[in-house]
C-alpha cells in the first residue's frame, strides 16, 4: 500500500545438507575391530566414566590405539563394576564419527562449507579476533563456558585462561543449573559443598527420601544402593511431580506440584516440631537460627500444605511421622 513500509516475512534458514553429510550429527555404532567379539585386547586401563556426577570406575579394553570396549572393575568402592547404559557405551567417545580431528576454516567451495587448516594459523587468527572485539568492546565482551566433565587440572586452567589471559570476569560451566545450586545448599545446611556422607551409609538408612531426582534413569548405580537399603527394610519416599521408575516401586509417593517442594519441606518440619521429632543435641551443638525457622514454619499447618502442594493431609503426615521417627535417613 502506498505510503506504508514494506513488511518481512522470517525464513528459517535452509538446512546444510552437505555440512550434516561431512560432520553430523552421525549415530555412533560400533564398527571393525570393536565388532569382534575375540579379540585379544592389549591392555586394560582403568579410568571413570565422565557421563555424570557417579564417577563411575571402569576398564577400557585396548587394542593398539583404539578403545575396542568397556570391562568392569570390580574393585571400585562406588559402583563395584556395575555400569549403566550410558557408561557401557562410553568407550564408543573415542572413535565417535563427528569427533573433529582437525581445525577448519569457512570456505564454501569445500566438502561440507569447510576447509582444513593448521592449528598454528587457527590458534594465530582466534587470538587476533579475540584482540580486535576486546580492543573495541572490552575485555568482558568475551564469556567461557566449560563442562562438568573435565578433571580438576583442567577446570584450573580453564579458570586462569579466563581471568589471567582474557582477563574476563564471565566464566561458567553447565552446572550452573544443578550442581552449583546443590553445592550451595550443602555448604549452608552442612557445610561442605559436596555430599557431606559416602553412598554407603544410604544402606544404613531406616528411612530415605528421594526428592526431584530421577536416579533410575539419571543415576542408575544409585538405584540399586536404595533397593539394598530396602531389602534390609528401610522405608523409600519419593518426592516428584511424575511418577519415576523408582517412585513406582517406593514405600510413599509424595506427588508435589511443581516448584512447591519447599511448601512441602515446610509443613513436614512443623509436623516435626509439633510432635517435637527432633534431635536437640544435634540443633543445639551443629545449627544456628533454629528458632527464626520454628516461626516461619508455623504457618504451614497440614491443610495449608496440601492446598498448595496437591498432597494429601494424611500423606504428609505419614511423610513427617517417618522421617522424624527414623532413628537414621
Amino acid at each position: 500500500m502506498k505510503g506504508q513500509a514494506p513488511t518481512t516475512t522470517p525464513t528459517t534458514p535452509s538446512l546444510d545438507i552437505e555440512t550434516i553429510r561431512e560432520f553430523g550429527p552421525h549415530l555412533a555404532y560400533s564398527s571393525e575391530g570393536r565388532l569382534d567379539t575375540g579379540v585379544e585386547t592389549d591392555k586394560y586401563v582403568k579410568t571413570h566414566c565422565c557421563f555424570c556426577g557417579q564417577q563411575c570406575g571402569m576398564q577400557l579394553k585396548v587394542k593398539g590405539n583404539l578403545v575396542v570396549g568397556v570391562e568392569p572393575w570390580y574393585e571400585f568402592p562406588f559402583n563395584k563394576g556395575m555400569m549403566c547404559p550410558k557408561g557401557i557405551k562410553r568407550y564408543l567417545q573415542q572413535a565417535l564419527p563427528d569427533r573433529l580431528l582437525h581445525a577448519y576454516e569457512k570456505e564454501p567451495g569445500a566438502p561440507g562449507g569447510f576447509r582444513t587448516m593448521p592449528y598454528d594459523a587457527a590458534i594465530h587468527q582466534t587470538a587476533a579476533e579475540i584482540d580486535r572485539i576486546q580492543r573495541t568492546y572490552g575485555s568482558d565482551a568475551f564469556a567461557l563456558l566449560s563442562g562438568a566433565s573435565l578433571t580438576t587440572e583442567k577446570t584450573y586452567l580453564m579458570g586462569k585462561f579466563a581471568h589471567m589471559c582474557l582477563r574476563t570476569a564471565n566464566i561458567d560451566y553447565n552446572g550452573r543449573l544443578c550442581m552449583v545450586s546443590a553445592a550451595a545448599g550443602n555448604k549452608k545446611a552442612f557445610g561442605i559443598d559436596r555430599a557431606a556422607n559416602p553412598w554407603s551409609d544410604i544402606l544404613g538408612a531406616d528411612v530415605i527420601l528421594v526428592s526431584g531426582a530421577n536416579i533410575a534413569d539419571c543415576a542408575p548405580i544409585t538405584t540399586n544402593y536404595v533397593w539394598q537399603a530396602r531389602e534390609q527394610g528401610a522405608k523409600v519416599m519419593v518426592v516428584d511431580p511424575r511418577i519415576t521408575p523408582i517412585a513406582r516401586t517406593c514405600d510413599l509417593f509424595l506427588p508435589v506440584k511443581p516448584g512447591r517442594d519447599t511448601a512441602l519441606f515446610n509443613g513436614i518440619l512443623r509436623l516435626m516440631i509439633e510432635h517435637d521429632w527432633l534431635d536437640h543435641p544435634f540443633i543445639e551443638n551443629h545449627t544456628v537460627g533454629f528458632d527464626a525457622v520454628v516461626a516461619h514454619v508455623r504457618e504451614w499447618t497440614p491443610r495449608r500444605t496440601a492446598e498448595v502442594t496437591g498432597i494429601a493431609v494424611k500423606t504428609i503426615e505419614q511423610a513427617a511421622e517417618w522421617w522424624g521417627t527414623a532413628k537414621t535417613s
